[in-house]
């Protein structure tokens, strides 16, 4: 594999994927998608022994079997360049992409994957997660950084963190106004969007849209989630 073209594979959604396609895309490496469409699917993809935990998102590069999407992105980004110029831009680029992967994973992510009644509470509690801890911080890093991106006068690893998760309420036409209050994030998104290589991967088939209720149910019988 160390030879072929690296292959990412997981279920044809943005879920814990999404970042990573952005990240491959901003790095400027070529590789293939491989979909799992079924259970069984998932359950062969075990028995080659490539997922350590049994888990995906994986990519399979420079002859390694990596898992875990956060492992992946910063595997990637520190391959493309996209870790900063300094020791100091390096550390400010890991924090915010952690709180920009916390604001994910508290709700906005997850939150179609419940069952109905407890499905708008866990949707509320990601946006207020967002709105009063994520958001500000967002706000004033971009108000206090003039480049546009979040640390130095390029794209990142947290760039491309942070608009995975601010775009899953960007996306949504329900939920966009709660970025009325941040224009700095909301101004964020146009300018990401339009990063080279980037403008080409918004409108080309790798980037999907938001998961829709069909497909939340294909992904629960790929994994056996009752």
């Amino acid at each position: 594999m160390a030879d072929s073209k690296p292959r990412l594979t997981y279920t044809a959604s943005r879920g814990f994927s999404s970042a990573i396609r952005i990240a491959l895309a901003a790095a400027k490496i070529e590789y293939e998608d491989a979909y799992l469409a079924t259970r069984e699917d998932f359950l062969k993809l075990i028995e080659t022994g490539k997922l350590m935990f049994k888990q995906i998102p994986l990519l399979e590069i420079d002859g390694k079997n990596l898992i875990g999407s956060d492992c992946i992105i910063r595997y990637v980004c520190k391959k493309g360049g996209l870790m900063g110029k300094t020791s100091d831009e390096e550390i400010k680029i890991e924090m915010l992409s952690h709180g920009a992967r916390d604001m994910l994973k508290a709700g906005l992510v997850m939150f179609k994957f419940f069952e109905p009644e407890r499905k708008d509470q866990e949707l509320q509690r990601g946006l207020k997660e967002a709105r009063e801890r994520y958001l500000p911080v967002f706000e004033k890093t971009l108000t206090d950084n003039s480049s546009g991106f979040l640390v130095g006068d390029c794209l990142s690893m947290a760039d491309i963190v942070f608009y995975d998760s601010v775009s899953i309420i960007s996306d949504d036409p329900d939920l966009e106004k709660e970025l009325a209050n941040f224009p700095k994030c909301r101004a964020f998104i146009e300018h990401f969007r339009n990063q080279p290589g980037l403008k080409e991967f918004m409108v080309g088939p790798h980037n999907f849209p938001l998961l829709s209720e069909k497909f939340v149910q294909v992904v629960k019988d790929i994994f056996s989630w009752v």
